[in-house]
């Protein structure tokens, strides 16, 4: 019990800290101290609402949405967060905006990363007219404008950044990069020296005035560079080397300092490269899925739209075109199980019943004169269901026609595959003649 009251204790006073961060404007302060408080205490509603709250100022509404959807969950009477998720769905073009501007955000992220940056100025130049408070747009476009060294309007995005948020770990060494580039680091030093370099005097300092005596002009001169003879000793064995070795302690650990700050910086780097690179393969997977599913869509329409152009022209009496759409089909590539049964019907129709048709509609063709036609006729016949009648009037037609070769190819087909038919004897007669 006492363990728990602790532990609140502690939360209580990261909560009275954070919010004393957010008052001052420093919410990247106040977001660690109140993430700390909900650490030890994850009830601790006012720390949550108000790190919802800072989120939402920063422009990260979707973490703020997250942090007052657990709060309400975690203690639904009498809390804040209620007023504030009414707030925000009485409100749904706010929902939308900051949809579009997330997705706005990634997309200038990734065209920066191809090198892309004039459109992704353009995309973040959108998202901040929408969204004036997302930091992270601020942040990313003064970047881009570094890369391009335009150090004025880097500077003025990454004002704009701590005017929102006064102690941001990233707007501030920006800035310190701009302003060394800029001049306004030298400037801001110079103007520090001035006000330390003369000190106001106070009542305490009382001007005694001395007994003036009367020294001649060659002792003025003596006295005067025996003065610059001292004022250049001490110089140069006290002030000079002490000033020396402050500028360079100075300078080195401004180079620690930055040094660890680059590297901090590369390691984020890193970690979104490979955010970015683990992104793009689940989008290239899902690609890949989504046109494997668009191709198989495809197959299924065509093959539906086959099956049911031969069942029309057989149900209409147009038995070549039916014939010729059946054989063009590619039979093994349908494997959906309505496909197959369709298929199945359509087969079993066509080898027990239209081959037949074909052969008849053939012979009459035939006996009217049209070989051509009986040609077609007899050809999809047998290439329907191979009948050796069928087949020994194709081969006569192609005699009839003076095509031997094709006729003498049939005969020969009918005497290997039907050796025992009456058919096979009256072949080999035909193919002698």
């Amino acid at each position: 019990m006492k363990y728990d009251v602790t532990l609140e204790r502690i939360a209580n006073c990261y909560y009275n800290l954070g919010l004393e961060r957010a008052r001052l404007r420093d919410l990247s302060g106040a977001a660690e101290l109140l993430k700390k408080s909900l650490l030890f205490d994850k009830y601790q509603k006012d720390a949550r609402n108000l790190l919802g709250l800072v989120f939402f100022e920063c422009g990260e509404t979707a973490d703020a949405l997250v942090q007052w959807v657990i709060s309400m969950n975690l203690m639904p009477e009498d809390n804040d967060a209620d007023y504030y998720l009414d707030q925000i769905q009485r409100k749904p073009a706010i929902l939308r905006i900051c949809s579009d501007n997330v997705k706005r955000y990634n997309q200038a992220l990734d065209y920066a990363q191809n090198n892309n940056e004039d459109l992704a100025v353009m995309q973040l130049n959108r998202v901040i007219e929408d969204s004036p408070n997302y930091i992270k747009a601020h942040i990313l476009l003064a970047l881009l404008y570094m890369k391009r060294e335009n150090w004025v309007k880097a500077g003025r995005s990454l004002y704009k950044v701590l005017k929102i948020d006064r102690n941001n770990p990233k707007a501030l060494v920006l800035m310190d990069e701009v302003k060394k580039n800029t001049g306004r680091a030298e400037v801001e030093q110079n103007r520090l020296k001035n006000v330390f370099s003369h000190r106001k005097m106070t009542d305490d300092d009382v001007l005694i005035p001395q007994e003036v005596k009367q020294i001649s002009p060659w002792m003025v001169v003596v006295y005067i560079i025996i003065g610059m003879a001292l004022a250049l000793a001490a110089f140069y064995l006290l002030v000079l080397p002490a000033h020396t070795k402050a500028l360079n302690s100075s300078n080195n650990q401004e180079l620690i300092t930055y040094t660890e700050k680059l590297d901090a910086s590369n390691r984020k780097i890193t970690d979104l490269q490979s955010q970015n690179d683990t992104l793009q393969s689940q989008y290239d997977d899902a690609n890949a899925k989504l046109s494997q599913y668009e191709n198989q869509n495809a197959a299924f329409a065509s093959q539906y739209q086959t099956l049911t152009n031969i069942s029309t022209a057989y149900q209409s009496g147009d038995l070549v075109s039916a014939a010729q759409l059946y054989l063009s089909l590619d039979q093994s590539q349908i494997t959906d199980e309505n496909l197959v049964s369709m298929l199945n019907g359509i087969k079993q129709e066509m080898e027990n019943t239209v081959y037949q048709k074909l052969a008849d509609l053939g012979t009459a063709s035939w006996n009217a004169g049209d070989t051509t036609q009986a040609l077609t006729c007899y050809q999809l016949s047998v290439q329907l269901k191979a009948d050796p009648e069928n087949m020994f009037l194709l081969g006569r037609l192609y005699q009839i026609q003076g095509n031997t070769d094709e006729a003498n190819a049939v005969f020969d087909q009918i005497i290997g595959q039907f050796p025992d038919d009456s058919y096979a004897e009256r072949a080999k007669q035909a193919k002698g003649n």
